[in-house]
């Protein structure tokens, strides 16, 4: 059996593309000390922050194993989901 692949793409709209590149360049610092097998993509498509998450789950494992990479793969998502809420709210506070 070939290894499988979970894939989360994330796709949040800004108001404009420099909040986008502000958001992607507080991301970044975060994108260092990967789990195994787990993979990270963030960049900005004009308006659009793009997150793309990867986990491989190999084939050759037990599903204890690939139960724990899919707890990491979620953790992740949800820790850089917070960052990017906090984010949110420090911009909103510079703009009032």
């Amino acid at each position: 059996m070939d290894e499988a692949k979970v894939r989360v793409t994330i796709r949040i709209e800004m108001d404009e593309h420099r909040r986008a590149i502000s958001m992607l360049e507080s991301l970044l610092p975060d994108n260092v000390g990967i789990p195994e097998g787990l993979s990270i993509d963030f960049h900005a498509d004009e308006r659009i922050l793009v997150l793309v998450f990867e986990v491989r789950l190999g084939a050759s494992e037990n599903s204890s194993s690939s139960r724990r990479r899919m707890a990491t793969l979620i953790h992740t998502i949800d820790e850089v989901l917070d960052h990017i809420n906090t984010m949110v709210r420090v911009m909103s506070v510079g703009i009032k």
